[in-house]
């Protein structure tokens, strides 16, 4: 992704992050993604464009993100005026292009604008009974982070989510050089991290969230003693992490 952060700013969130890469390239999805993996931009290979980046617990995809094509016209939401004017009919999609019917598994979005839909229903007379159109509901669909993957240096970390049970979910992190044995073999660790969307509220909304992890970071490497636990892993997911990962639960892929 593409943020060179000209405000240079401190610290920012994973989303924003997406939304000024689009705006830059500029470019929008195609579909609606099962997943999606986002990187935290560099400005060089060791230098992060933002000190500190807030894995958004979800992120919510509306026509900034999303590309509607008209069929017919190939229209698209790029014009913020015409941007809510896209319909689908699935009656009309069977008619137009029987040979494109796509299994209940794909994500493509299939629509018309309003004025190619008028035009096809211009001329149904009784039929149009059995045709039921229904605007884009693009907003519908949001990604939820499943996982965060932290790089410092050779040493990677990763926060995972994790089924408890059904609807209900914790988080977990893993480290797979938590110790080592006569400097041999590393000892990895999975343990709970019963606060880890607490602390993506509260970067999010306490100022002096990121100023004090600032000076925790003065005086030590996360991976030194000098650290508390639960500091150490605050500093690994908002100082080090570059993979974000997100599903989508309202997508049904096989």
């Amino acid at each position: 992704m593409f943020d060179a952060n000209p405000n240079n700013l401190l610290s920012t969130n994973i989303a924003s992050i997406f939304l000024n890469s689009l705006s830059e390239i500029p470019a929008k999805l195609a579909t609606i993604p099962p997943f999606l993996i986002l990187v935290a931009p560099r400005h060089t290979r060791s230098e992060r464009s933002y000190r500190y980046i807030i894995p958004d617990r979800q992120i919510a995809l509306d026509n900034r993100i999303v590309q509607l094509v008209c069929l017919k016209c190939q229209l698209t939401n790029h014009n913020p005026d015409r941007a809510n004017d896209f319909y689908s009919c699935d009656s009309c999609f069977a008619r137009e292009s029987p040979s494109l019917i796509t299994p209940d598994t794909d994500a493509k979005i299939v629509c018309y604008c309003s004025t190619c839909l008028s035009d096809l229903h211009r001329d149904l007379g009784k039929e149009l009974i059995n045709h039921n159109p229904r605007q884009i509901p693009v907003e519908k669909h949001k990604l939820n982070l499943f996982a965060v993957l932290c790089i410092e240096v050779a040493h990677y970390v990763a926060f995972v989510k994790c089924q408890k049970r059904q609807d209900q979910h914790e988080w977990l992190f893993f480290d797979s050089m938590s110790d080592r044995i006569h400097n041999e073999k590393n000892i990895p660790l999975v343990d709970r991290v019963p606060d880890f969307e607490k602390w993506i509220e509260t970067a999010g909304k306490d100022k002096y969230f990121f100023p004090d992890l600032d000076d925790l970071r003065k005086q030590a490497r996360p991976s030194s003693q000098k650290f508390s636990e639960n500091d150490m892993r605050r500093l690994r997911l908002f100082r080090d992490g570059a993979f974000f990962f997100y599903e989508n639960s309202s997508v049904n892929y096989q």
